[in-house]
């Protein structure tokens, strides 16, 4: 491996660490919804679901235990946190928690979110 390509090994995760730490909620939202092809009408309802679930509250648990971080992403779907290369702690962190509600919801759709139903969102 040549040194140039190590280098942005190294460089490149720590760029994506600055360039997040800089965005909103809203923005990781955005863009984890915006990257599974989400319109901005879609990603507007991505960010009302989060805002019901867990008021925009990346550290936000459910008293059970059973749902973590903004989407509320219940324990249910470890194994698919694990093959998207998170840990389940990871889902207290905005982007990471935003990327797998993306996935469910490429997958699903809004079918997994109360907060989706109570607001109309289908």
């Amino acid at each position: 491996m040549s040194n140039q390509s190590r280098l942005r090994r190294v460089i490149a995760p720590l760029l994506l660490v600055f360039v997040l730490s800089a965005c909103t909620v809203e923005e990781m939202i955005w863009t984890a919804f915006s990257e599974r092809g989400a319109s901005p009408q879609q990603i507007d309802e991505a960010i009302r679901v989060a805002h019901c679930e867990s008021t925009l509250n990346p550290g936000a648990v459910s008293s059970g235990g059973g749902n973590w971080g903004l989407f509320q992403i219940n324990t249910v779907h470890r194994g698919r946190v694990a093959d998207m290369g998170y840990s389940w702690h990871q889902m207290l962190m905005p982007y990471q928690n935003a990327q797998v509600a993306a996935d469910i919801w490429a997958e699903q759709g809004w079918g997994p979110w109360t907060c989706a139903r109570m607001q109309g969102i289908r």
